[in-house]
């Protein structure tokens, strides 16, 4: 196998004596283009052969690597890093292909670098994570598009961007808007890629969509409002678009109730039916996500804290996670998010009472029972399930916590540090190769007034903060954080002494170069959500 950098084309031996040309594009901007590749990494996959990577180290312009194997209906992936083992570069074949071992097989490729993009509903932000995050590119925004929802990355060429009732196509080669935009039939809720073509199946509130990007036609079918979308194959060879109804979002705070029943329909991408009949779960399913290349659903159950795989009206737990909100499937792998709870310490004028869900963080409440303060903070759990089955690997984040500093104090040291009251989970995308998975969160910080005899001299705190994190699933830690909100109210105060307060600034790199947002969905390109 050799590759020849300076034209990117890249030569693979195959068995008995097979070859696989690839022909890799990359952009000309020097903004797009991937840089400071060391090793490249050959990635085959199919039901038939499994998962197999061939990785070499680039000596010059050229590499020489073991032979990848024949067979039919394989994806073929190339990822690039760097010397530190950061991804750089990444590229996904546009079809699957079959690989014989008598003649020369070949492929073009786009290669981009691994853009991760967040949605505030007003903006669409770019996070570039090759690069340093104190770099002044690390965070930038895409220019062109109108009150973007979230993101859809297609074949890697083409990301397309969903808002309220239309999608947008962007040409990732130099990131311009290209056509006239897509419109849908109701309101967009979600979206998935077609494996292996330029389609994509769009969850919105009358239907499913199935949209071809090529030409632009649109064909619904359904029948009723769906809110998670995913695609994948069946065991009679078909491809269909799952939607699932009814969302149950897991529970807000620490002792929040649980509760909901969710459905399902599916319709085939080709041909999909006017109307379906939505299929009954019996269980509350915050997320769905389908294997691309074997007949396999799974689903986050909220209320049980459970991921599990569905086979017709069975659901069978394959891993337990608090709280579990998203999930994706990527490689041979299910990824999924969740939370563990906080203790909060409630109480009243008789003391410290068991906390209930009329115990808000609302520094303004009059219930009987108030919310004091939390003694362990809420935290992130992310887990990677194998699809063949076997134990999770669980990432247990470091639970968050913010300070607020007192501005009456000139020296500006006096401050609160908070405990997260929640953490939610609100998307989840998985980067080629699976080495990184990209978060956004939203976190409520709380904590009663302090005083005596009438007197506050602490007063009530209550902080929203939003975050967007990349996750090293091979250290177990977290790569870069961006703090993109950090929204505080203060109690009123009554004889208060130390009566403003402000959120601490984030640690440099941390703070959002362009201005506070909410995330409300995350993308990459070639990015599995």
């Amino acid at each position: 196998m050799r590759i020849w950098v300076a034209t990117l084309s890249l030569a693979v031996a195959c068995t008995n004596s097979g070859a696989l040309d690839l022909q890799l594009s990359l952009p000309t901007d020097p903004d797009l283009r991937p840089t400071g590749m060391t090793s490249v990494s050959v990635v085959a996959s199919s039901a038939e052969i499994g998962t197999q990577t061939r990785t070499s180290i680039l000596a010059g312009q050229s590499f020489s690597a073991d032979e990848l194997p024949i067979g039919k209906g394989i994806q073929i992936d190339v990822l690039f890093h760097d010397d530190s083992n950061r991804l750089v570069g990444v590229g996904e074949g546009p079809n699957l292909i079959d690989i014989a071992g008598d003649k020369k097989t070949s492929l073009r490729i786009p290669v981009r670098k691994p853009f991760i993009y967040t949605s505030s509903g007003t903006k669409l932000y770019s996070y570039d994570p090759t690069l340093d995050a104190r770099a002044p590119k690390f965070q930038g925004t895409l220019a062109g598009v109108t009150a973007p929802l979230f993101t859809v990355s297609v074949g890697g060429d083409r990301l397309v961007i969903a808002s309220a009732t239309t999608l947008s196509v962007v040409d990732t080669a130099t990131n311009t808007v290209t056509g006239a935009p897509i419109t849908i039939p109701g309101t967009i809720k979600d979206a998935a890629t077609i494996p292996s073509s330029h389609r994509i199946a769009v969850a919105h509130s009358t239907g499913i969509s199935i949209v071809d990007l090529d030409t632009g036609t649109v064909t619904t079918g359904g029948g009723v409002g769906v809110d998670r979308i995913t695609v994948g194959p069946t065991l009679d060879g078909h491809v269909v678009a799952y939607g699932l109804i009814s969302r149950v979002a897991p529970p807000g705070g620490p002792v929040d109730t649980c509760t909901g029943t969710s459905s399902l329909i599916s319709v085939d991408v080709d041909t999909p039916a006017a109307t379906v009949t939505p299929v009954a779960l019996g269980q509350a399913v915050a997320d769905i996500a389908a294997a691309p290349n074997t007949p396999a659903l799974f689903a986050a159950l909220p209320c049980t804290g459970k991921v599990s795989r569905y086979d017709n009206g069975t659901f069978t737990d394959i891993a337990t996670l608090p709280r579990a909100a998203v999930l994706a499937v990527s490689g041979e792998k299910v990824w999924a998010a969740g939370t563990k709870p906080s203790l909060p310490v409630c109480g009243n004028n008789s003391g410290e009472t068991p906390c209930t869900p009329a115990a808000v963080p609302d520094c303004s409440s009059t219930a009987s029972i108030q919310l004091g303060y939390v003694t362990t903070g809420a935290s992130l759990v992310v887990e990677s399930i194998p699809l063949a089955g076997g134990a999770a690997t669980e990432v247990d984040v470091p639970e968050p916590r913010e300070t607020m500093i007192a501005t009456n104090d000139p020296a500006r040291q006096h401050a609160q540090v908070l405990r997260a009251l929640s953490v939610q989970p609100l998307d989840l995308v998985v980067l080629p190769g699976g080495q990184y998975v990209s978060l956004i969160t939203t976190n409520t910080f709380f904590i009663t007034a302090l005083g005596s005899n009438g007197n506050v001299v602490l007063p009530c705190l209550r902080t929203i903060t939003g975050d967007w994190m990349l996750m090293d699933m091979a250290s177990s830690s977290v790569a870069q954080r961006v703090r993109t909100k950090c929204d505080l109210s203060v109690g009123t105060p009554t004889g208060n002494e130390f009566p403003t307060w402000i959120c601490e600034d984030a640690p440099v790199g941390q703070t959002p170069a362009l201005g506070e947002y909410q995330p409300t969905s995350v993308g990459a390109l070639f990015g599995a959500r």
